[in-house]
């Protein structure tokens, strides 16, 4: 009898500790997702800045962009050039986000939401200024030193007048 008892109390921690730990694996903590938050924050901050420095560090080394109607942009270098281009110069006058989601696990998220976003490219006399709004999804991974960093980023506009 008090072997069954020993082993009914060991199944059943067992269980216990499986349920505890499937029911916990994979969420992110609150920290995390502040963390997540904040890093979601300081992208629109720098570019409101106008600090192209700043926009960079809120990437991982290896980052791919995927914006909408081109082909993916991978690494830094190749995403400097797609907003960066030398000769031009990009002033952004306005941009905002609405976060709708934040999810993921231990070493990948995910942030979710809508943006609106206002900005002036200038070539020589060529002058571009352009409002658009829409989707975006980002990743973001844990990176070795604990922080995380955006490291893919897709968005797709909005048709015009909505």
């Amino acid at each position: 009898m008090r072997r069954f008892c020993f082993i009914s109390t060991l199944v059943l921690a067992a269980l216990t500790g499986s349920a505890y730990t499937q029911s916990h694996v994979g969420r992110l903590s609150a920290d995390d997702a502040a963390k997540i938050k904040a890093m979601n924050e300081a992208y629109v901050s720098a570019w409101l800045k106008n600090d192209s420095t700043a926009v960079i560090k809120t990437f991982a080394p290896n980052a791919v962009l995927i914006p909408q109607g081109t082909r993916a942009i991978e690494g830094m270098k190749a995403i400097k050039q797609f907003w960066w281009p030398s000769g031009g110069k990009t002033t952004v006058t306005d941009f905002t986000i609405t976060t709708k989601e934040i999810g993921g696990e231990d070493e990948v998220a995910y942030v979710r939401g809508t943006f609106k976003w206002s900005f002036i490219y200038e070539d020589g006399s060529n002058k571009l200024e352009r409002t658009n709004n829409g989707n975006y999804l980002m990743i973001m991974k844990r990176q070795t030193d604990g922080a995380w960093r955006i490291s893919h980023r897709m968005w797709g506009d909005l048709p015009q007048g909505r």
